[in-house]
This record gives structure tokens, C-alpha cells and sequence, in this order.
């Protein structure tokens, strides 16, 4: 009876110390920690972190310890912290202080404070999310870029730029700056197109959210201006009254932005060519400056004139010029209403003036801008020793005809007819010359014709003639050197280690 009692408590001492053993270690972590082991008077104090994380505005910090009182400093100077917290929680969520480190670094320490400081602390580094940039501001436009700057973001290193053609939605790629900097140049974009310009921070601890976005509207590369240019013949020609009409319908119907007149008429019959030919669907209006101004009329919508005049070129001979900025490309240009003595024994005087033309018209240009030449010359390949082409094209003008991609009637004489029959000699007395910065795409002349044969009422001696001219914006004005770049994906993994445990 005294063997069987004695079996039994040694069996149930050994069930006993195995049921404790598995409790032990089902609770006990591998640094050999756990409330049972606590309990049992077993454990050694242990305060270890668990997890960092960084959000733009605050610093989140977990631990496991055996402590009951936790006191956690944060800040760029452990000795003088920034913040201090002491709590009786495992975690703590505190304030992002301003770090003096310029890219964000903050150190912390969690330390134990249990009946006084027991000498157990973990200590470590974060580095703070740089900030969101402010909205960026346009300084510059171009039509095949921009350039854009805006205030530099805390703890950034470099940024990322996203341009996109939606206010709301993002690229699926961005372009980050290889060597830093608080502006962006580009010259990717297209001609009169809108986009969107954002900015990100990009700094050691990873990149910020995009700021606000801001417009930016690229202006258009090119303008495309038509030139007619007529001798109208209003009083050396009879019955001006009934031909005036006929006349500026044609100019009208076609839509110039700029009409040079010659022998527009005087005192006499001036009103009456002011009358007819302002208006139509460009709206013309006669250029200001000199007494011969009337003879330049130019679309208010597509023009603004800057100023103007007239020069006296001898021989009883005028040339009236206007100065004027082109409001879509915003560049500006000259232009010339001509005409030169006529005869065929006059190829002296009429050099002598196209000198005289020339040197006046360098002293209204001396910064270079585009110009065009419109009128009657009197001159032509056709004449002999014909010298005002060659004066013309050794300025570096040339025949808009000689140069257009396409032209129309380039092959009727201007200004002499036989009768009613058209001189086929494709020569011409009317010239629009251009100077190198302008694209000629067409080139035509008025002449309403069955074979060889003028149909129609009879306008004047001359045709008129008329030219697209396209003229570029500045090239000065494009963007040169555009920023050095590399493309991101617009979105990025979240950093998976802000910061780092001692």
C-alpha cells in the first residue's frame, strides 16, 4: 500500500515538471524571455525595438522590454532632445522634430527607467521624409519647351518633375534631376499645348507626395502671314470710281493680313482707297506714320504696329514702312510698300533709290528683325543690266516667287499685257522680297485667265500678287539646355527601412 501511494506522487511530480517545461517554452521568446520566466523570478531585464516608422510628420517607435516605465528622446542632440516621453505603453508616436542634419537625420533613444535609470536603452537614427514641394512657378516658355522653378523642400536631395497633359492624373513615368537643383528645363513639349508641371522631394528616407500642380501653355512655333502687294494704278489709270470696288473685294476675298498699295492715290482719291480697302474679314486698318502711310494696311488681329514712316528716295519717289510685332509668335518685323521710277531708261535712278531704300531701312533695323520688300520695282530679270535685283539679293533678300513651295500663275508677266492677251515670260516687274528668316509655302498671282486670255472686268495694269509667309518665333527664345534627367515610375515602393537600430 506504502509502494503503490509512493508510485504515485513520483508520477505525478514528473507529470507536473513537464507540463511546466512546455508552458515555458510556449511563452518564451528565443532571447529566452516571457512573463513565466518573469514570473518565476528567472528573467534578466531586456528592452529591445521591434519597429521604426517614419510618416512626413511624426516618428513612430515599438519595443518589447520587461520594464514598466519607458522614458524615449528624439531629436538631432540625445543630450537635449527635442521630444521626451515617458510612458508605461510599448510604443510611441511622437513628432517629427526639425532636424539640423540637412538631409533629415533625427536619432531617438528608448531607455528603461524603472526605480531610477537601470542602464537599459536602445538607441538608433531616422531620417525624416522630405517635404512636399511648393507649386512650381513658370519662368519661361518656349514652343518645344519650358523652365520652371520652385522653393527647395527640407531634407531633399534631388526632385522629381512629372509634366502631364491631365490636371488630375499622373505619367506613368517622371523625370528626377541627375544633379539637384530647385528648377527644371525641358524641351520635349509640343507648340500652343497645355500641361500640367508637378514636383516631388526626393531625399534619404524616400520621396514626398507631389505638390499642386500649375499650368503651363506652350505658345505656337510658328505664324503664317499673307502679303499681297498691288499697284492699283488709282489716277494714272481712267475710271478709278468704278474699278475701286472690284479692287477691294479682291483684296478682301484674299484675307491678307498685309496689304502694300502702290499708286493708291493722293489728296484727290486718298479717302476714297482709306474707305474701300479698311475692313473686310481682317479687319485692315491703314499703318500710322508719314504721309504715305495709307499705302501699308495690316489685320489689327494678327499685328500690332510698333512704329513707322516714310522715306524720300529721290526722283519724286516715296516707300512708306511700318514696323510691326506678329502676336502670335510675338516677334517682330518690317515692312515695305515700294515703288520705284519706271522707264526702261531709268535702271540708274532706280538703283540709286533701292540704295537709298536699303540704307534708310538699316537705320530703323539695327537689331536685325525680318523684313519684307512689297511692290512695284519697275525691275525685273527681263530688263537689261538690270540692277536692283542684284542689289536686293546681295542684302540677302530673295523672290518669295523663286522660293515658294507652290505657286500659282508664277508664269504671267505682272505687268504687261498685249491687249487683252497675257505676256507668258513668267517675268515680273511686282516683287515680295523676304528676308532669310521667313518660309515662303505658296506664292500666287491674280489673273483671272482663259488660256492667255484676260475674262473679266479690268482692274488695273498690274496683277496683284501675294505670298504665305511663315514666320518662325526667335530661336533665341527655345529652351538650350534642358535639364539632365533620369526617368522614375511615378510610383514608387514604400521605403522598407526608414531608419536604423544600435
Amino acid at each position: 500500500m506504502l509502494g503503490r501511494l509512493r508510485s504515485s506522487l513520483l508520477v505525478g511530480a514528473g507529470l507536473a515538471l513537464t507540463v511546466s517545461a512546455g508552458v515555458l517554452a510556449a511563452t518564451t521568446d528565443r532571447d529566452g524571455n516571457g512573463p513565466v520566466v518573469a514570473f518565476a523570478g528567472l528573467e534578466t531585464p531586456y528592452l529591445k525595438l521591434v519597429s521604426v516608422d517614419v510618416a512626413p510628420a511624426e516618428v513612430s517607435l515599438a519595443w518589447s522590454g520587461n520594464g514598466e516605465t519607458y522614458r524615449v528622446s528624439l531629436g538631432s542632440d540625445l543630450d537635449r532632445p527635442d521630444r521626451t516621453i515617458v510612458t508605461t505603453q510599448p510604443r510611441v508616436v511622437l513628432p517629427a522634430p526639425e532636424a539640423r542634419d540637412p538631409k533629415g537625420r533625427v536619432s531617438y533613444r528608448v531607455e528603461q527607467v524603472d526605480d531610477g535609470p537601470r542602464g537599459l536603452a536602445v538607441e538608433g537614427t531616422v531620417t525624416l521624409l522630405p517635404d512636399v514641394p511648393p507649386r512650381p512657378k513658370v519662368k519661361r516658355t518656349a514652343p518645344d519647351g519650358a523652365v520652371v522653378k520652385w522653393k527647395a523642400a527640407d531634407y531633399a536631395t534631388t526632385y522629381d518633375v512629372a509634366v502631364s497633359r491631365s490636371k488630375k492624373k499622373l505619367p506613368r513615368q517622371v523625370k528626377r534631376l541627375k544633379r539637384g537643383g530647385t528648377s527644371f528645363a525641358t524641351d520635349r513639349l509640343k507648340p500652343e499645348t497645355t500641361y500640367w508641371v508637378r514636383v516631388r522631394a526626393v531625399g534619404e528616407a524616400g520621396v514626398s507626395e507631389f505638390g499642386p500642380a500649375t499650368k503651363v501653355v506652350t505658345p505656337p512655333g510658328t505664324s503664317d502671314l499673307r502679303i499681297g502687294s498691288w499697284n492699283i494704278c488709282s489716277e494714272a489709270c481712267d475710271g478709278y470710281g468704278g474699278r475701286v470696288g472690284g479692287q477691294a473685294a479682291q483684296v478682301h476675298a484674299a484675307e491678307v493680313d498685309i496689304m502694300a498699295l502702290q499708286e493708291a492715290g493722293g489728296e484727290r482719291v486718298g479717302p476714297t482707297t482709306r474707305a474701300r480697302f479698311s475692313g473686310g474679314p481682317r479687319g485692315l486698318v491703314m499703318a500710322s506714320g508719314g504721309g504715305n502711310s495709307r499705302y501699308l494696311l495690316y489685320s489689327p488681329d494678327k499685328l500690332e504696329q510698333l512704329g513707322g514712316g516714310r522715306w524720300s528716295l529721290g526722283h519724286g519717289r516715296w516707300a512708306t514702312w511700318a514696323r510691326f510685332q506678329d502676336l502670335k509668335t510675338e516677334r517682330p518685323f518690317i515692312a515695305v510698300s515700294v515703288h520705284l521710277l519706271s522707264g526702261h531708261n531709268k535702271t540708274g535712278q532706280r538703283a540709286s533709290e533701292m540704295r537709298t531704300l536699303m540704307g534708310a531701312l538699316r537705320s530703323v533695323n539695327p537689331d536685325g528683325v525680318p523684313v519684307v520688300l512689297a511692290g512695284d520695282f519697275n525691275s525685273g530679270t527681263h530688263r537689261r543690266g538690270d540692277t536692283v535685283g542684284p542689289i536686293v539679293r546681295g542684302a540677302g533678300f530673295r523672290d518669295s516667287v523663286e522660293v515658294a513651295d507652290s505657286t500659282q500663275n508664277a508664269q504671267v508677266n505682272t505687268g504687261s499685257r498685249r491687249g487683252d492677251k497675257a505676256i507668258m515670260s513668267a517675268d515680273h516687274v511686282d516683287h515680295i522680297y523676304v528676308s532669310s528668316e521667313w518660309g515662303v509655302p505658296a506664292w500666287k498671282q491674280w489673273a483671272s485667265l482663259s488660256g492667255t486670255t484676260y475674262v473679266g472686268p479690268w482692274l488695273s495694269d498690274h496683277n496683284m500678287i501675294g505670298a504665305v509667309l511663315r514666320l518662325q518665333r526667335d530661336p533665341e527664345e527655345d529652351v538650350s539646355k534642358p535639364s539632365p534627367v533620369v526617368p522614375v515610375p511615378a510610383d514608387l515602393p514604400d521605403r522598407p527601412d526608414p531608419g536604423t537600430v544600435n
